[in-house]
């Protein structure tokens, strides 16, 4: 400090006599500027306190700049502290987190290694799903060809079957009750009935030929009986149609579908009941005749259903198997890509 108080009263004092110098030397020019050239300039005390007072402004401006500076030089030297402090510290945390880098890269090395092996497990089981797939779609398609050609033959026979039914449906137990309670029916109504009887099962009677005396099958009896069931009706609508005996269909595809008194447009002449119950006769032979056909077809078509049904399972289990494994390298992605992002986060942290 005393130094400094030291250094400021030399200046002064140098200030001083300079500016001293300064106003003595300009007095002095001035008389020679007068007796040269006959020009008076005048130097008095004002012109002295002017040169002080500019003396003062310029000593502010420069001592404005020195501090400016001096300002920018301390901010400066603290920002370098700063940037030293934060360098030191990213060092420390760096080394701190070496361990962890280490660990991260390690744990990337071996989860790179995993996935290249998981994806090549990946492909080859899409690859079997793929084959499997194939498979099942041909199963399908073969089992659709052999439906369609089972619908295909049907379709000749359900119509007459719906045909019949919706016959047997116009029926009631009154115009069953007609029909039992003839005495003498017509030939038309006993030939229907018999049919019946055979599609039913039912056996016949052995009576006496009033003609030759000798024993002959007679169904009106076994007719009337059958004819008298409460549920006779419905039993016809719920027939076994698909599992009729065949010495039962045999007989009657020998015996009346060929007679050519057999058909609906006469029977009706005789009963409106018996022409429903031909039409349902007729019927039953005809879906028989073509569930013949169908049958092996049906069987090949649940052989191809399953196939195609043990095919699709393991085609699920296959699919299952596919997903588990997707899910699994996916996650060992999700793990990789952690992982990376962990080793770059210290360099990222010392930037």
């Amino acid at each position: 400090k005393q130094w400094y108080q030291r250094r400021v009263a030399i200046t002064a004092g140098g200030v001083v006599e300079i500016c001293k110098n300064f106003h003595e030397s300009t007095r002095n020019l001035s008389i020679k500027f007068e007796q040269q050239l006959g020009r008076h300039n005048y130097v008095t005390p004002t012109s002295y306190l002017e040169l002080i007072y500019t003396y003062k402004n310029l000593l502010g401006k420069c001592r404005e700049k020195v501090a400016y500076q001096r300002k920018r030089y301390t901010v400066g030297l603290e920002k370098l502290d700063s940037a030293r402090s934060q360098v030191s510290q990213m060092q420390s945390d760096l080394q701190a987190l070496q361990p962890q880098l280490v660990v991260a890269s390690k744990e990337v090395d071996e989860i790179m290694v995993i996935i290249e092996r998981d994806s090549i497990e990946v492909a080859k089981t899409e690859k079997i799903v793929k084959a499997e797939e194939l498979i099942a779609n041909e199963q399908a398609s073969v089992a659709k060809g052999i439906k369609d050609e089972c619908d295909a033959d049907l379709a000749e026979a359900i119509p007459i079957l719906e045909q019949a039914l919706a016959a047997l449906n116009t029926l009631t137990p009154s115009d069953v009750t007609i029909v039992k309670s003839m005495k003498s029916p017509p030939p038309g109504v006993r030939l229907v009935m018999e049919a019946v009887c055979i599609l039913k099962g039912i056996k016949p009677d052995r009576v006496n030929d009033p003609a030759t005396g000798k024993k002959v099958e007679d169904f009106w009896k076994p007719s009337q009986k059958l004819l008298g069931d409460m549920k006779f009706l419905q039993s016809l609508k719920d027939y076994d149609k698909d599992n009729v005996p065949v010495a039962f269909v045999k007989k009657i595809r020998a015996t009346y579908i060929p007679n050519p008194e057999f058909v609906p447009e006469k029977i009706r002449q005789a009963s409106n009941a018996a022409e429903g119950l031909c039409k349902w006769v007729r019927a039953i032979e005809a879906y028989d005749r073509v569930a013949k056909v169908v049958a092996p077809k049906k069987a090949a078509l649940a052989i191809a259903e399953s196939k195609f049904a043990e095919a699709q399972k393991s085609l699920n289990a296959k699919r299952a198997m596919l997903k588990e494994v997707q899910d699994k390298l996916q996650s060992l992605r999700d793990k990789f890509e952690e992982n990376t992002k962990k080793k770059k986060v210290p360099t990222a942290t010392l930037r």
